[in-house]
This record gives structure tokens, C-alpha cells and sequence, in this order.
């Protein structure tokens, strides 16, 4: 997912919630997914918890925020306030070097009625900070204006003279979107001989930050009583040490509050709520009087995910015994969500089966077969490892007539990722050992046939300058700020 960017499912992405943080600009339901990825370097050059010791610009960011919120939303629904002009007031840091960490540039934002489209307002919003804005100029607009967008420079309030630090990965990113729309794509062993170096010192520079970490865990794990804490989000390790310091501070001022988090595991996550393994996840772009809220109302939360095996076996029966499956490659999901997704298919298979039975062609037992439940808006298909998966909102007839017709289709793809798995393994062990590498790992929307795809690539054509790296196979070229290599799976494809 990366210091300024979210390293997710191998492509930057959007994650919906039930629950909106109060300033969680870039998790809006409705921005595109373009638009949201767009706003990342603003949203982590401006974070509160980047100025925890600076109560005042904390607040300031704060409050602007979720000001900043509320107008993406009317601005993308086209419900303009008629309040009078409001203007944003945003501290970022004059730069990254250790001396000047303590000095900032405020950045005044003007919300008008003049800039009605999201893009250019968003686009505004970064020249005003001088963040990079080749990227969303290369986004299409999703409608065309219903009037005359005003000149930038009439947009903005304050310019900066200078620019502003923020992470190169972005830059990186956009770099990579603009080479692909013109058809670029480097040379892995070029790229490797350009790269390699960088990566190393990355590497360097953050094993006294890791080693911190690791010190700062074990200590609010035996502060806290907790069975374990992760960081399962994606930003890179700077941001998983002021997690761990938010929290640390938290335990110091609500102690009593945070007693039902013992023998838990906490995980610093992308949204907030219980997961199905019962796991606290703790969104990373919440404030402290977020978590704190959430954590008192664990016990609630809990309720949900004690029926959630009742609910899997409601539906199992009704699908003749079907197994009930939690989607490979996926980030995790929260137990009360899932519920009433559980519960929702089930309501509708009993529907059709009050009108009609199933097809004679079914065998009696389903056993064989995994069903996979996701949100209303997933998608109705057959995944790579064989599993049949359905949106929540699926009427029972569709989803019957679809579980009818790919069922051959379903087992093929079981055989044959009960087979891959075992294979990935194995050439990861090989790859490892023969490039040498530190580590190797993959992203979750690289399935094994992926994988082995590119690690059989990489034993064929034995790059140089390996040894000694963290490779991580994607689906992009880049060096993130931990010095983790990614390269994409197809890299050989032209």
C-alpha cells in the first residue's frame, strides 16, 4: 500500500465503510476512485497525527478535514451550500529535514461556489500545497461542467513559494500511470541496474525506524495485556510508529477504557471495527477519540460476531450444506457488516424456494462447493481458487441459475489452485534461494497462477542485482520508502 501512498491489493484502491471517519476525505463513498487516489498525498502531507506534538496545527488540521469532507460530498452531489465563503486553514511542515521539523507554512483554501467540480477543485487544492498534480490531470472527468470552472490562481488564497516535501512513491506511481498511457514499460534488468542501490539504502536508512518499532510493540503489548498488535494497512512503517504512539498515549489517559482490549489482537488497520477473527481493527486515519469511542462499545460489537456462525450455518443448510467461505486475496471484513450480509442471501434463497425447489441436476449435497458472501455492490462470479461468490443483494433465482451453470467451472478451479498453491511455495523457496533475496512476498490480488507466472520468468531470465533485496511481485514497478522492490508479475509481457 509506502510513506504517501497505500500499497494495496497490488493496485491503489477505494475501501467503503459503514461507518465514515470524521475526516477519512480520501474513504468518501462517491469520489472516484481516481479522485480519491489523487487527494493521498494531501491527506498525508496535512494528517493530524503527523503533528502530535503541536497541539495547535493538530487541531487546526483537524477541524479543516472534516470541513473538507462535507464540501467534497455536496460538491459531488451537486448541493452547494449558500453559506458565504468558507476558507480551509491547513499547517504542513516547511520540510522533512530533522532541524526544520518543527517549522510549518499555513495554507488558506477558499471554499466558494465558483469551483462546483470535484476534480479541479481537488486539483486546486494540491497546487495550493505544490503537491504534484500530473496525476489527476490525467484523470477523465466523470461528467462535463455544468459552468465555467474558475482559473486555479482565483482558487486559492495562499500559493506557497517553494514545494512542499511529499513521498516519492506517489510520484513514482504517477510516473507509472503516465508511461503506461503512452505505452512505456522498462526493461526489468534496466530497471533493476537503476534501482537496486536505491532500494538497499532505503532498506539502511529504516532499520533503526523498524528496530524502534519493534520495541515500541512489545511494550503496549505488555502494557496493554494484548495477545499480539499488527499493522495490516498498507502506509509504511513511519506510520505504523505513530499508531502505536497514538495508542500508547491513549492507554496513558483512558486506561480503564482501553481494559477491554486485553488478550486481543489489536491491528492497525484500514477501517475500524471487529474483523471475523475477532480481531480490534483500528482504522489508521482515525483520531484518538475515534478509537476511544469504538473501544468502549467492543462489547456491542462482539454480539455481532458471536452470531455470525449461526448465520453461516442458516445459510449453509438452506445450500445444502454448502461451506461457507471468507474470500481468498481480500482485505478482511467487519463481523457486523457481514451479518446482515449473511442474512440477506439466506432471506432470499428461502424466497425462491417458496415458490420453487432447486434444479434436479444439483447432486443432494453441496459440501463440495464454498460460497463466499460479500457487500451489495460485490461482484456475482467464480474466483480463481474455485469459489463461487455473491453480492449480498443477489435475488435467490439469479444466484441459484448462476451456482447451476458454473459448477463444473467451480471445481476446475479448485483442482487446479489445490495444485498451484503447492507449487508457488515451492518456487518461492527456489527464487528465494537462487536470487539470493531477502525476503519475497506477493500481493494479495496475485493468485498462484500469477505468482508461479512470474517466478518461473524470473528463474528463466536470473536478473542481476537481487542479492540481498526485498522483492515484493505486483502489479507495478517501484522502490517504497522501506526499500521493498516491487516489480509487476507480468514483467516480461511487453
Amino acid at each position: 500500500m509506502a510513506a504517501a501512498a497505500l500499497r494495496l491489493g497490488g493496485e491503489f484502491a477505494t475501501i467503503t465503510f459503514g461507518k465514515l471517519p470524521k475526516f477519512g476525505i480520501w474513504q468518501l463513498r462517491n469520489l472516484s476512485s481516481d479522485l480519491t487516489t489523487a487527494l493521498r498525498p494531501f491527506y498525508f502531507a496535512v494528517h493530524p497525527d503527523l503533528f502530535g506534538q503541536h497541539p495547535e496545527q493538530r487541531q487546526t488540521n483537524e477541524n479543516s478535514l472534516k470541513l473538507l469532507s462535507a464540501h467534497l460530498e455536496a460538491l459531488y452531489h451537486h448541493t452547494y451550500p449558500n453559506e458565504d465563503t468558507k476558507v480551509l486553514k491547513f499547517y504542513v511542515r516547511e520540510s522533512t529535514n530533522a532541524h526544520k521539523r518543527d517549522s510549518f507554512k499555513l495554507v488558506q483554501i477558499r471554499m466558494d461556489r465558483s469551483t462546483r467540480d470535484p476534480q479541479r477543485f481537488i486539483q486546486n487544492l494540491l497546487e495550493s500545497c505544490n503537491l504534484s498534480t500530473d496525476y489527476i490531470k490525467t484523470v477523465k472527468p466523470r461528467s462535463k461542467p455544468k459552468m465555467n470552472s474558475t482559473p486555479v490562481s482565483d482558487s486559492v488564497a495562499n500559493q506557497p513559494s517553494h514545494d512542499y516535501h511529499y513521498n516519492t512513491e506517489f510520484a513514482e506511481f504517477e510516473q507509472r500511470v503516465k508511461n503506461e498511457a503512452v505505452g512505456r514499460r522498462p526493461e526489468l534488468s534496466v530497471w533493476l541496474a537503476e534501482n537496486a542501490e536505491k532500494a538497499r539504502q532505503r532498506a539502511k536508512e529504516t532499520a533503526q525506524l523498524e528496530a524502534e518499532i519493534d520495541k515500541l510493540k512489545d511494550v503496549l503489548v505488555k502494557d496493554l495485556e494484548l495477545s499480539d498488535a499488527r499493522y495490516e494497512c498498507g502506509w509504511n512503517i513511519e506510520h505504523y510508529r505513530g499508531c502505536l504512539k497514538s495508542l500508547q498515549r491513549l492507554a496513558q489517559t483512558h486506561r480503564g477504557e482501553l481494559s477491554s482490549l486485553r488478550n486481543r489482537v489489536v491491528v492497525f488497520a484500514p477501517f475500524t471495527g471487529i474483523s471475523l477473527e475477532g480481531h480490534v481493527m483500528l482504522f489508521t486515519g482515525d483520531v484518538q477519540s475515534n478509537w476511544l469511542d469504538f473501544i468502549k462499545n467492543i462489547p456491542q460489537h462482539d454480539s455481532y460476531l458471536n452470531v455470525v456462525p449461526l448465520y453461516e450455518l442458516a445459510l449453509s443448510q438452506v445450500l445444502r450444506g454448502i461451506q461457507i467461505g471468507r474470500r481468498k486475496f481480500m482485505p478482511k471484513t467487519q463481523a457486523r457488516g457481514y451479518a446482515n450480509y449473511l442474512m440477506k442471501v439466506t432471506t432470499s434463497l428461502n424466497d425462491f424456494l417458496s415458490k420453487q425447489a432447486y434444479p434436479t441436476a444439483w447432486p443432494l449435497r453441496l459440501d463440495g462447493f464454498t460460497i463466499v458472501v460479500e457487500s451489495e455492490a460485490g461482484p456475482l462470479m467464480v474466483s480463481p481458487t474455485g469459489q463461487f461468490i455473491t453480492p449480498a443483494t443477489c435475488p435467490g433465482a439469479i444466484l441459484v441459475d448462476f451456482i447451476t451453470q458454473n459448477m463444473k467451472l467451480a471445481e476446475d478451479r479448485m483442482g487446479k489452485y489445490a495444485t498451484d498453491k503447492y507449487l508457488e511455495q515451492n518456487l518461492i523457496e527456489q527464487c528465494t534461494r537462487e536470487l539470493k533475496l531477502q525476503a519475497l512476498t506477493k500481493d494479495d490480488s496475485v493468485t498462484p497462477d500469477k505468482m508461479i507466472f512470474a517466478l518461473r520468468d524470473l528463474r528463466r531470465c536470473r536478473p542481476q542485482h537481487f542479492e540481498q533485496l526485498k522483492l515484493h511481485i505486483s502489479h507495478y514497478y517501484s522502490v517504497l520508502t522501506d526499500g521493498i522492490v516491487c516489480i509487476p508479475w507480468d514483467f516480461m509481457q511487453k
